[in-house]
């Protein structure tokens, strides 16, 4: 039946996306502890945690972002902008956030 098709194909989604999510947090958290400085691999995680569309996802990217802008601003702003191009609601939702911290 095609309706459990689609739920199959949708827990395999999310379950990837965990996986990822899984494989790419031991990176974030390492970079930002060791203020790791290396654009490349920087720039490489940002790509790779750009693509976990969930909200622990975003989160992440947001995190490694965060710290990316004191490094590289110019580069972090482009970044920005790919995520409010790709993710708008999520990006909007961030904006939200940060004018009520501020």
């Amino acid at each position: 039946m095609l309706d459990d098709k689609i739920m199959e194909l949708a827990k395999t989604l999310v379950a990837s996306y965990e996986e990822a999510y899984q494989l790419c947090l031991p990176e974030v958290e390492r970079i930002i502890k060791y203020q790791i400085k290396d654009i490349d691999l920087i720039e490489h995680t940002l790509d790779q945690v750009l693509n976990i569309y969930t909200d622990k996802g975003f989160y992440l990217f947001i995190r490694l972002l965060l710290y990316y802008r004191t490094i590289n601003l110019g580069n972090a702003k482009d970044y920005l902008e790919i995520l409010k191009e790709d993710r708008r609601e999520e990006y909007d939702d961030f904006v939200k956030t940060l004018k009520k911290i501020k």
